[in-house]
């Protein structure tokens, strides 16, 4: 018994399209609420603390294994493509909404709907990963997670860099509900997309999809020889994360305008993201796994010193622009290794379920580090706060050794 067998293959040039346009409508949302919101926050007078404790609008991304066993449920899967749009549609809704409401006379709306969105796009992110990990072959994921962070980062500059740039020319509304309606386009990706002939073996029955399926999960994920993925997971982008959440409101501290700092943050500092992402995905083809996530963690701590340099100078323009987009060059191709290696740790019977338990306790970091960074920026300044997280970065490293055998163990599957 099969469950949802594909009536044509689908190539993985429109498979990759396919995932770029999907994950990009899950990049918007983020967008507005990491790019745009902090920097009116701070203007406002929010402190660095306050501006990190936002990411509590983001909770749904940390919550979403509650409800990802349904990504796997046999009566679901096939279905999957209906799902997509209906989220996909309600997406785009809760975006043009934020066009009703003007920051300025108060911002609880402008925080409800962020909420609202990042409920939506985790649940949706649910969905195309589980495709993602089922479809896409252990030589495809380094290129398929370009495909991830490629599109996530566009839609951040449609969310984020869009909005401050366009937000003092154009007014809040009209960029917001071109925002929208470019996650309403997206919305196309979802019918290209194939159910995945997936055997009834591979799939676990509808009684062991819930409850149950998380505590074999978890039994598994901190196995002796399994524990290092999730430490992984844990520790991979803590100290970049920390290292970010400092720049947006030392810029504002500057001088820096809302449109040039959607310029460069954003816009320049998205794209060398973009282009940081297609490196990691040829890295982890032509280096393998753990020397590319090797790299990765050093490049990440290696180009917090630029942004340090830059910062002690006084946040000249160039310098600074330069040290951006080193940043989030390793940042975009260690994300991208990093999601490539939690796909061969995961198990293909719980797809859904196990990728968004392992790339949840990443999302946990992003909080976790923000406020990390937030907090040592505010109490010791600056450069320390990115001395500490440059040490952070390269706690990773100690997870490598042996890790082909680590992955096999967490995925249930042999090394080789």
């Amino acid at each position: 018994m099969t469950v949802a067998a594909p009536a044509r293959s689908v190539s993985r040039a429109t498979t990759l399209g396919a995932l770029t346009l999907l994950y990009a409508a899950q990049g918007v949302p983020f967008g507005l609420a990491a790019e745009y919101l902090p920097v009116v926050l701070r203007q406002a007078g929010y402190t660095r603390v306050q501006i990190a404790a936002m990411f509590w609008l983001q909770l749904p991304w940390q919550l979403k294994p509650l409800w990802a066993w349904l990504g796997d449920h046999p009566a679901i899967v096939p279905r999957s493509r209906v799902v997509l749009l209906a989220l996909q549609v309600c997406l785009s809704l809760s975006l043009a909404w934020y066009a009703a409401f003007d920051p300025a006379s108060g911002l609880t709306p402008w925080f409800l709907l962020t909420a609202l969105a990042a409920l939506l796009a985790a649940t949706q992110d649910v969905f195309v990963d589980a495709f993602a990990v089922r479809t896409l072959s252990g030589a495809d994921r380094g290129l398929g997670n370009s495909a991830q962070i490629a599109g996530y980062r566009v839609g951040i500059i449609l969310g984020g860099g869009g909005l401050l740039v366009l937000a003092g020319r154009l007014g809040l509304a009209t960029p917001l509900l071109a925002a929208a309606g470019f996650v309403l386009v997206t919305s196309v990706a979802a019918f290209v997309l194939r159910p995945h002939i997936v055997p009834s073996t591979e799939l676990p029955p509808a009684e062991a999809t819930g409850r149950g399926a998380v505590w074999a999960l978890a039994k598994v994920a901190l196995s002796r020889r399994a524990l290092a993925v999730v430490a992984l997971a844990l520790t991979y982008k803590l100290g970049i994360h920390a290292a970010a959440t400092l720049v947006k409101p030392m810029l504002v501290d500057a001088g820096w305008t809302p449109a040039r700092i959607g310029g460069v943050v954003v816009t320049v500092g998205t794209g060398a993201a973009i282009a940081g992402s297609v490196l990691g995905g040829l890295a982890h083809r032509h280096l393998g796994e753990a020397r590319a996530l090797a790299v990765g963690a050093v490049l990440q701590a290696a180009t917090l010193v630029p942004l340090a340099i830059a910062e002690r100078a006084g946040l000249p323009y160039l310098p600074t622009a330069v040290a951006i987009a080193a940043e989030h060059a390793a940042s975009g191709l260690a994300t991208t290794v990093l999601f490539a290696a939690l796909m061969s740790a995961t198990h293909p019977a719980h797809a859904a379920l196990h990728y968004t338990i392992l790339t949840t306790l990443n999302a946990v970091t992003i909080g976790v580090g923000g406020l990390l960074g937030a907090r040592l920026g505010d109490s010791f300044g600056v450069q320390p706060a990115l001395a500490v997280s440059g040490i952070l970065c390269a706690l990773p490293l100690a997870c490598l050794p042996g890790w082909a055998a680590r992955a096999a163990a967490s995925s249930g599957r042999s090394a080789t």
